[in-house]
């Protein structure tokens, strides 16, 4: 699989054009304060119609005005490096099928290792912007071992997508249980990005099966 490195503004980029002051633009857009914006974070290794799936689901759900695909250098949950950056960024790009979702190298630009510390900048970075983190159920039923795991959930509103059998260890997991005063029912789930963190909502979508494990698995995405 060919590597395609994007074209000249399509990166985010730490300052702007003339190097004064931070860029104010995210995966090329503008970004206003009140704006609703869910953040899709993940190695995309392969990017997959799931994923874009999980994020019309989510602009639908919880009323945002745009998704955005953070795609990580890399997982420190996993052994395996994933595939170079640009190849995931561009395949991503090349699946996008929908104006409100676009793709980001933000973390790889602004050298963040975890989702806490990319959350931190892009507050700093975008003030009054709402940013909504979103999250599979697996994610969900493991994140309580990720780093700053609970910085997450005090710094932005998380909203869950159930994935087929997994919505059960997604609800009883730790971060589910000691948070679980800050839910929102899935009634509620279209006020989730006006919340003050910590709140999150699990909302039950139907779910493609396919998967970045399974296609690498069926040699159809070669590292």
């Amino acid at each position: 699989m060919g590597k395609n490195v994007p074209q000249s503004g399509d990166q985010d980029v730490p300052q702007s054009a003339g190097g004064v002051g931070p860029d104010r633009t995210l995966a090329g857009r503008a970004l206003r304060p009140g704006q609703r914006i869910g953040l899709l974070g993940g190695s995309f290794d392969p990017p997959h119609s799931g994923h874009l799936h999980l994020s019309r689901e989510a602009l639908k759900r919880f009323c945002l005005d745009e998704v955005v695909w953070l795609v990580s250098p890399g997982n420190p949950l996993k052994a395996d490096a994933p595939a170079p950056l640009s190849e995931r960024i561009a395949t991503a790009r090349r699946l996008l099928d929908h104006p409100r979702i676009s793709v980001s190298d933000f973390e790889a630009r602004s050298d963040t290792r975890y989702t806490a510390e990319t959350l931190a900048i892009l507050r700093t970075r975008f003030p009054g912007v709402r940013f909504v983190w979103l999250m599979g159920a697996d994610n969900l039923a493991q994140l309580h071992r990720w780093e700053n795991w609970r910085d997450i959930l005090e710094t932005v509103p998380v909203g869950v997508l159930a994935r087929p059998g997994l919505r059960i260890a997604a609800r009883s997991s730790p971060a589910a249980r000691i948070y679980r005063g800050a839910r929102l029912p899935s009634h509620s789930a279209g006020a989730l990005g006006t919340k003050q963190a910590p709140a999150w909502c699990f909302i039950n979508i139907a779910m493609t099966d396919v998967s970045s494990t399974a296609i690498r698995a069926a040699g159809k995405w070669v590292r």
